[in-house]
């Protein structure tokens, strides 16, 4: 029998029988220059794919091909031999089988946790706490506002409605202050889904990891007792939410972003983490944020600076920047490409709104010296070889191209 007939009645391909007979599993003969299969040879074959079905390695399947071409198995001796070593091996996937049985009850109480932790409602819904009122103002003409249709439970609006003699009308929902997005572009969504994480890479996983470490760091050496912190553009990272349990239950928090859904989203995920911190969620436009002018103290931009420069000519800095007080701090991450690059082409070609210095390093570490008085600190965390696992997400990340830079600055300008 030729090796096309052979492989047919075994249904495997000449490479896997080419690879049997190199490795001693099964020894044909050669007539001009061809293998010849005999019905040994059959034999063997069949033996081969019961020892492997059984789970036999390659080396323990060569040792009892060996056994039986040396005794076919004739005398007692070498079938006991045979039966010890099939034996072993019921004894081992026994052994297996309970291990697997172990991993599968793991699994289901894993499940089971995951599962219940997924749909544990919060302690308690949130509301707007009444502490932020005082730092509160009209994003247009900056005078105090009045609050009225209020439902207040403790010390928190739950829902509610702020008025300025202006004309301003904001409204509090669900304990999330909502005003004005402004302009959406069409080419920007709310990731509801987050699948701007849940796609990453985990090597990118691990850097911003290494991101968050250094930014702690930074953030814990300050002074944030009473103290206002805010972060901006959560769309696509929320680094409060990552790392609030590090963080100090003395300072006061500001989480804000457009979309009234991606707040909504991150309030619901940080209230069963913690009920201990101070938070004022807001739905509102960056540059049109209620708040009074010089009144955050620390700013946190984990990719704020390059969200908003894919639909702005300019850093989200620019548009907080009448939030900011005198001798607030800054401590962000920024995501760069080289200028001229592929990643920087696909980039424009999937946001064609997006500014000529957005990811552009250079440029941002000369921006922020003309933000900042002090430059605290500055680094790169990593030259990103891969981002994400699915090209939907950040499919204008060309692997190698992707750098991380981190920042720790104060003293506006």
């Amino acid at each position: 029998m030729k090796i096309g007939a052979f492989c047919e009645q075994f249904e495997l391909s000449p490479e896997t029988v080419r690879y049997y007979i190199n490795t001693g599993l099964l020894v044909p003969v050669v007539k001009n220059n061809r293998y010849d299969f005999r019905d040994i040879d059959n034999e063997d074959m069949t033996l081969l794919l019961k020892l492997k079905s059984f789970k036999f390695s390659i080396h323990d399947i060569h040792k009892i091909l060996s056994l039986k071409r040396l005794s076919n198995f004739d005398s007692a001796n070498e079938l006991n031999d045979y039966t010890n070593i099939l034996k072993n091996q019921k004894k081992k996937i026994l052994r297996e089988k309970k291990e697997i049985q172990e991993i599968i009850d793991s699994l289901s109480e894993e499940i089971k946790s995951a599962s219940g932790k997924h749909n544990a409602a919060p302690a308690k819904k949130r509301g707007l706490p009444l502490t932020f009122l005082s730092y509160l103002a009209c994003p247009h003409c900056r005078h105090a506002l009045s609050a009225s249709n209020c439902a207040i439970e403790g010390d928190e609006i739950i829902y509610g409605d702020l008025n300025c003699s202006c004309g301003f009308k904001g409204s509090i929902q669900n304990g999330i202050l909502i005003c004005s997005p402004g302009k959406i572009s069409v080419y920007d969504w709310p990731d509801k889904e987050r699948n701007c994480y849940r796609l990453m890479n985990p090597l990118l996983v691990s850097y911003m990891q290494k991101a968050y470490y250094w930014m702690m760091e930074k953030i814990n050496r300050l002074d944030t007792d009473g103290k206002i912190i805010l972060e901006d553009f959560v769309n696509n990272y929320c680094f409060c939410h990552a790392n609030l349990e590090l963080m100090n239950k003395n300072a006061l928090y500001i989480i804000t972003d457009k979309y009234p859904e991606i707040v909504a989203v991150y309030k619901n995920l940080i209230e069963k983490i913690s009920q201990d911190h101070k938070i004022l969620y807001i739905a509102s436009a960056s540059n049109m944020l209620p708040l009074k002018n010089e009144c955050v103290n620390v700013y946190i931009d984990f990719d704020s600076a390059n969200e908003y420069a894919l639909f702005n000519n300019g850093y989200s800095t620019d548009a907080i920047r009448p939030y900011l007080a005198k001798e607030a701090h800054a401590i962000g991450a920024f995501f760069s490409f080289q200028q001229g690059s592929k990643s920087i082409e696909e980039l424009h070609r999937q946001f064609p709104e997006a500014w000529e210095k957005s990811y552009d390093i250079k440029y941002f570490r000369r921006y922020l010296r003309g933000v900042w008085s002090k430059i605290y600190d500055e680094c790169s965390i990593a030259n990103i070889t891969d981002v994400s696992s699915d090209n939907k997400t950040n499919s204008y990340h060309i692997p190698g191209e992707v750098e991380m830079d981190v920042y720790f600055a104060a003293g506006k300008l």
